[in-house]
């Protein structure tokens, strides 16, 4: 049977074994990450991020600026966990040894990621309930050992653990444990038991009491490995502190080893050259690479001086920054969100900043003249999401009374904003279905309580026939029951179609005022103003210039009663082109009389081919009845084919008499056809 010496000695040893299996395991680690990125630090200022629930919305993690004003990461909320495995409690001299193996009472689950430690509750009622009365202490999510004192001796005391999440969200409390503290054995007065009166090899070991024999009463070298038995040392008869005057070597101490004494803990190679040291400063270093190894909850610092950089994992957040003077970048990343910054002067809020970031749905990019929104300086806003992509370019940052200016695109569209603050827009957008320029003028100095002015379009679209055109639509007035409601005027331009090979414009006003140019920054109103073609497309182009032909010699013979052409060489055929709207003017003068009888006729008029034929006719001729002589015009509208050529042949006609005698010609006057296209 050991005594409580020996039992304390072997979980001594037992400790600093575990000790340095965990150092060798580290090392190991170490070594093994030289090959790691090595990632900048980053900052969030002004402001803070928040990770949120994703099924209630609600804060769980905030990153920067607290709602207090102070700076951290403060978790808050979370799940409560599941109840923690059953602590394990062991007697101990005036108190309890209250463990936990860091597992939860269902093997089947693992622990929850924000499970930040167990609280220890003691209580000398069963069935009690965890308050700040009996909380006595923690135990880590890792598991181990908390030694509670003092308690009663010979009181039976009951033990539970509550998991509580790094957002202080306890969860259910595990099984009830008991024990009860032992007493410290009875100690004889000072002086009344001497060496003579103890003989050889009377006191065995369940005859010492816990700590009885302390460093001064074992000689050196006495007690050897193979006097302590794996495990023998528990920890329950180990001191709060264990304190070591001399150096701790694991290893060859002449080769690969590594060393604990009071200065700290270093490694040697194979070949006795130091490859690591970390001091009671805890400043490390490193002779080596640390390749391919995963070290979470630390912080690693890089450079001196105004150039350094630093790498840094806490609370689920990565994060990196770089700084050269005041000059900063930084990269950070959380569970839902990554992003790349860089400022001009850290140290001062309004220096300009550029940065960008990508979440679950959405990346987007910010440059901006000032840090701070207050400053509003110029800045730049861009935002990608699955369905839509956005930039706005603000005068003065997310101000929109402003002048500023975005795009925006989507599948389908592709759309345009330029507004100067005051009510003054441009919009462009391009569709699959038309284009458009919407103009807005500035907002009126009064406002209308009843109706409002909608903004002109310049209208670009393709009609259900495949016409495509270009209009030019007014400002639009909308107030029902208003006589103005709806009306616009409008200007509609087409090109031409193989259907209709020439261009048109279309305009729908019920008005159009035409007045003096402006001048002065007004109109001259008194002046006139006209709408004036070019020449080669108004009355006055050629082909709008009148087309004459003049009779030169009298008929000398002819039958009555039928209308008979005069010959090219007695009254010429003429041609001539119709304009674009096909209306032709023709005047026939001439002078003759018929007085055969108070009836008899005379009559000059015209045939024509071409675009169309039309014969000679009394309703479109020249005519005298009954009259010894008449001499005079007649003027003849016809309506032809548009911009079509035509021939004009003259024709005669007399009802009876006989040329020369009662029918007379009188050559002296003027025998001619005139035919003037039309506009």
């Amino acid at each position: 049977m050991t005594t409580p010496a020996e039992r304390e000695l072997k979980a001594a040893v037992a400790r600093l074994e575990k000790l340095f299996r965990e150092q060798q395991r580290e090392i190991r680690t170490l070594k093994a990450a030289r090959r790691a990125p090595q990632l900048g630090a980053s900052s969030i200022d002004s402001g803070a991020l928040e990770v949120r629930d994703p099924e209630s919305g609600s804060t769980r993690l905030r990153i920067g600026r607290q709602p207090d004003g102070t700076i951290g990461v403060v978790a808050e909320g979370g799940d409560p966990a599941p109840s923690p495995s059953d602590p394990v409690v062991a007697p101990a001299p005036v108190g309890l040894m209250v463990s936990w193996d860091g597992t939860l009472a269902d093997p089947e689950l693992t622990l929850p990621a924000d499970l930040d430690h167990v609280s220890v509750h003691v209580s000398e009622q069963t069935g009690f309930t965890p308050s700040a009365v009996t909380f006595v202490g923690t135990i880590p999510r890792s598991g181990g050992v908390l030694p509670v004192v003092p308690l009663e001796v010979g009181t039976t005391y009951y033990v539970l653990l509550v998991p509580v999440g790094i957002g202080g969200v306890e969860g259910a409390p595990s099984v009830e444990a008991s024990g009860i503290p032992e007493a410290v054995g009875g100690v004889p007065g000072p002086g009344s038991i001497t060496e003579t009166e103890i003989a050889d090899d009377a006191i065995s070991t369940p005859k010492l009491q816990a700590l009885a024999v302390n460093a001064a009463k074992i000689a050196a070298n006495a007690i050897e490995a193979g006097h302590i038995t794996a495990g023998a040392v528990e920890a329950s008869k180990l001191a709060a502190q264990i304190v070591l005057s001399t150096r701790i070597i694991a290893g060859d101490p002449a080769a690969a080893r590594v060393e604990i004494d009071q200065h700290g803990l270093r490694g040697y190679s194979i070949s006795n050259e130091l490859v690591f040291a970390i001091d009671d400063n805890g400043n490390a270093v490193f002779s080596g690479n640390i390749v391919g190894s995963e070290i979470s909850g630390s912080r690693f610092t890089m450079g001196t001086g105004s150039v350094t950089g630093a790498i840094e994992a806490s609370g689920g957040v990565v994060a990196q920054r770089v700084l050269s003077g005041v000059r900063q970048a930084q990269l950070i990343a959380t569970g839902n969100t990554a992003e790349f910054s860089a400022r001009q002067d850290g140290t001062n809020p309004s220096s300009p900043i550029a940065a960008m970031y990508t979440m679950e749905t959405q990346v987007g990019l910010t440059i901006d003249s000032s840090r701070l929104a207050a400053d509003q300086l110029p800045s730049i806003t861009a935002v990608a999401f699955p369905h839509s992509a956005q930039m706005v370019l603000w005068a003065e940052r997310n101000n929109p009374e402003a002048p500023y200016s975005g795009l925006t695109t989507t599948p389908n569209e592709v759309a345009g904003l330029w507004s100067a603050g005051d009510g003054s827009e441009v919009r462009l957008r391009a569709s699959r279905a038309s284009a458009s320029i919407l103009l807005t003028p500035p907002a009126p100095s009064a406002p209308s309580p009843n109706g409002v002015e909608t903004p002109g379009y310049v209208f670009a679209n393709r009609g259900s026939d495949d016409t495509s055109g270009v209009s030019l639509q007014s400002p639009r007035w909308e107030e029902p029951g208003n006589a103005a409601h709806l009306r616009r005027s409008v200007i509609f331009a087409e090109g031409g179609r193989p259907a209709r090979p020439f261009t048109r414009i279309v305009q729908a006003a019920r008005r159009v005022l035409v007045m003096g140019e402006a001048a002065g920054g007004g109109y001259d109103a008194t002046s006139d103003g006209c709408l004036e073609l070019a020449t080669t497309h108004s009355i006055q182009a050629p082909r709008h210039a009148p087309v004459r032909t003049d009779m030169i010699t009298a008929p000398s013979s002819g039958p009555t009663g039928t209308w008979t052409a005069f010959s090219s060489s007695a009254y010429p055929a003429i041609d001539f082109q119709t304009g674009w709207s096909g209306r032709a003017r023709i005047t026939i003068t001439a002078g003759a009389g018929n007085t055969t009888t108070n009836t008899s006729t005379i009559h000059f008029g015209f045939g024509l081919t071409g675009a169309s034929t039309i014969g000679p006719a009394v309703a479109r001729a020249w005519s005298a009845r009954g009259v010894l002589m008449q001499c005079c015009s007649r003027v003849v509208y016809l309506d032809l084919e548009p911009n079509a050529a035509y021939t004009l042949t003259p024709y005669w006609n007399y009802s009876s008499g006989t040329i020369g005698g009662t029918v007379t010609f009188y050559t002296t006057y003027e025998h001619s056809i005139v035919v003037e296209p039309l506009m």
